[in-house]
């Protein structure tokens, strides 16, 4: 994402993903206007163009030099991390990975099922934060839920079919779009904008039938053999190879705001109103001309025999049902034909390989937090009360340097220069950074440790 002066997304904590919600059948199009602009914690710069720009800073060749060999180790050592963490997430995920080409030589029982998911839903929900994606909230699940796009498709999904549901995005940019304009009487095209998440981290995982059927009795009042019927009629979309065991994990670019609920496995396909009305206006037409076309042979055939005029009626009215139901399958298959474009080519990545793609990210968003840091508090030292400000001065460097606006997140990144030894707090709260030397040396000691802890 070069141009990263597009990036309007705010920043937020985690909060719980209970939201459960259908899509309405009266759902309103959106207003053709863009969100409102909120601030990011996505940096949307190279690590190497970062570095670069901070090098720029340096005073000589040798200061440089040194100030290079330090952002570079920490580059390592958070590389080293991730290796950990991508390690530690894949033996957690193993039980509920549906791409696992490897034999289980012994069966988790449900108990440490239970606690590896809980794991799971924790370390993968921090790591997608680390990589400065925000979770969505129930309020903007539901604003997306109660909209469409104007030239989307329409669907609509049931999430209390899922006991695990994490919707993460990041960044969101204007695209435009065109469509043809009824006040223009279709002459000229209107131009107008959609709000697009440039990145949507999705992980599900749907309910057995064992929870699943008992919600369905108790929130319809209906028995267990009704309530079984209503499950498999709800899934009979689904594809046969999957599981409830399983967490499918994905990620995705560009993808439309209102247009989210098509990512999901168990949507339903709708019809938008102006393919209800141009289908429910061709039915009328058709049915007017044939009427008139065929009055003359119904008084013939009505003069000739009764018989005559039946099969007259049953061709002409079977004709006319033929061709709407044709038009009805036309319109379905131009739908599901535009779903599957969007999730063919807009889909970066799938279980196992998101979750190395979602570490990478991390590591990248880490780096660049923690060079950025580091090189200002080697400047300026600062009090634990100028955080502000120091977030304020990283801000204007990076707007100066890539005319990019972000919210820089000081809090966290001082956290991870402090573990590591980089930023040291005085008694009196100074945060001041180690200089270039001993952090190198610093580093270089840390490094080795890792390589070979005896």
């Amino acid at each position: 994402m070069a141009n990263g002066a597009k990036m309007n997304v705010t920043a937020a904590k985690p909060v719980q993903n209970e939201f459960a919600a259908t899509r309405a059948e009266d759902a309103s199009p959106i207003e053709l206007v863009g969100p409102a602009a909120v601030e990011a914690t996505f940096i949307p710069v190279s690590r190497s163009d970062i570095f670069e720009a901070l090098l720029d800073t340096t005073q000589g060749a040798g200061e440089r030099a040194k100030a290079s060999e330090v952002l570079t180790r920490i580059g390592y050592l958070r590389q080293h991390k991730s290796g950990v963490i991508l390690n530690q997430l894949s033996d957690i995920y193993d039980p509920f990975n549906p791409d696992d080409e490897t034999v289980n030589v012994t069966e988790a029982s449900e108990a440490e099922r239970l606690e590896k998911r809980r794991m799971f839903h924790a370390k993968l929900t921090d790591l997608v934060t680390s990589a400065n994606y925000k979770e969505l909230s129930p309020h903007e699940l539901e604003e997306i839920l109660s909209k469409a796009t104007p030239d989307g498709v329409a669907v609509e999904v049931d999430f209390k079919e899922y006991d695990v549901k994490l919707i993460f995005c990041r960044g969101e940019s204007q695209v435009k779009k065109t469509k043809r304009d009824l006040k223009r009487l279709f002459l000229k095209n209107m131009v107008y904008d959609v709000p697009t998440y440039e990145r949507l981290f999705l992980a599900i995982k749907f309910k057995s039938e064992d929870i699943r059927i008992p919600e369905i009795m108790k929130d319809d009042g209906i028995d267990e053999k009704k309530a079984r019927k209503k499950l498999r009629k709800m899934r009979r979309m689904l594809p046969p190879f999957l599981s409830t065991d399983h967490i499918y994990i994905k990620i995705f670019k560009d993808i439309p705001r209102y247009d989210v609920e098509m990512l999901f496995p168990n949507i339903r396909v709708k019809m938008k109103y102006s393919d209800k009305l141009q289908l429910g206006g061709s039915a009328v037409f058709g049915t007017v001309t044939w009427a008139l076309g065929t009055a003359t042979k119904l008084f013939v055939a009505v003069a000739l025999s009764p018989l005559v005029l039946a099969g007259t009626i049953v061709t002409g009215v079977g004709g006319i049902m033929y061709t709407q139901v044709r038009n009805v399958f036309i319109t379905r298959d131009r739908y599901r034909m535009q779903l599957a474009q969007s999730l063919y080519f807009q889909n970066l990545a799938n279980n196992q390989g998101a979750l190395a793609l979602i570490v990478d990210d991390a590591e990248e968003e880490d780096v660049k937090e923690e060079a950025l840091l580091y090189m200002q508090l080697l400047r300026t030292p600062v009090h634990t009360s100028q955080l502000d400000t120091l977030r304020g001065r990283i801000d204007a460097f990076l707007k100066e340097k890539f005319d990019v606006h972000v919210r820089f997140d000081v809090s966290d990144a001082l956290g991870r220069l402090t573990e590591n030894g980089l930023v040291t707090q005085s008694p009196a709260g100074e945060l001041r950074a180690l200089p270039l030397d001993e952090a190198a040396r610093h580093l270089r000691e840390r490094w080795c440790s890792l390589l070979d802890p005896h």
